[in-house]
């Protein structure tokens, strides 16, 4: 599928991967996740017929026009390509993370738009501790959203779809993904079940109930249908509080 239009990008999105010209397009580097790699955040272990080689999802680290290398020197811009499937009754995911602190005290924020497909985002926030959860919100997000990640909230991207989903992400390039507390238990608060069900994941201690909340079109005069890519390159201030973070510039 052509990517053009969602993403701003002469980009083909393939099977399991990106088709671009070298010329036209830079990446910094392509990280695969396979079953093995993300067991660690499943809430059971156990699944039938299921290679642990098998690829979950792929992250496409710094891309971008060749063209517009000096436009990110502070901001990267990612691609990820989570595949459909399932292991035992979780589906296929991202690890849940948190990510590292700015300069202003708080921790970084991130903004996802979906290039293809359909996705579920969890994003959590933890009071005392991780496993003490003071607010849990779902979003669900169609081609053209977009989903803003405040600095206190971490995320998991969930594809409970048949079919792969494209996201793109525009962050600081200085974000570290922290996700050792989700490792510890085993993943997110709530697990995605079949037929729109959300469980409790009983490692945690406190758990709120579940929000429901729609995509953030129009967070700092963005809008949904324009390619986030397209906008930082057209005006990047937009952008400057992914960089010096400030909970008050984000509501969900």
């Amino acid at each position: 599928m052509e990517l053009r239009e969602s993403t701003g990008l002469s980009i083909v999105s393939e099977e399991t991967a990106l088709k671009y010209s070298d010329s036209e397009i830079s990446v910094k580097d392509v990280v695969i996740h396979k079953i093995k790699d993300i067991s660690n955040f499943l809430l059971k272990k156990e699944w039938e017929g299921k290679d642990e080689e098998e690829e979950v999802f792929r992250i496409y680290r710094g891309l971008k026009k060749v063209e517009d290398k000096h436009l990110w020197d502070v901001m990267r811009f990612d691609f990820l390509i989570i595949q459909a499937g399932k292991l035992g009754e979780e589906y296929y995911k991202t690890f849940g993370y948190y990510r590292s602190f700015a300069g202003t005290g708080y921790r970084f924020p991130e903004i996802y738009q979906v290039a293809e497909g359909y996705s579920e985002f969890l994003l959590q926030q933890f009071g005392e501790t991780h496993e003490k959860i003071k607010d849990a919100v779902m979003i669900r997000a169609q081609k053209f959203d977009v989903v803003v990640v405040p600095p206190s909230y971490g995320v998991t991207v969930i594809n409970p779809s048949n079919q792969k989903t494209v996201l793109v992400r525009i962050r600081a390039d200085d974000t570290k993904e922290i996700n050792n507390d989700y490792e510890k238990t085993k993943g997110e608060c709530y697990t995605r079940g079949e037929e729109g069900r959300w469980n409790y994941n009983e490692n945690y201690h406190e758990i709120p109930n579940l929000r429901l909340e729609p995509p953030q079109n129009k967070w700092r005069s963005l809008k949904r249908g324009i390619p986030i890519y397209s906008i930082y390159v057209y005006k990047p201030s937009i952008f400057a509080p992914l960089l010096e973070p400030d909970p008050a510039d984000y509501v969900i």
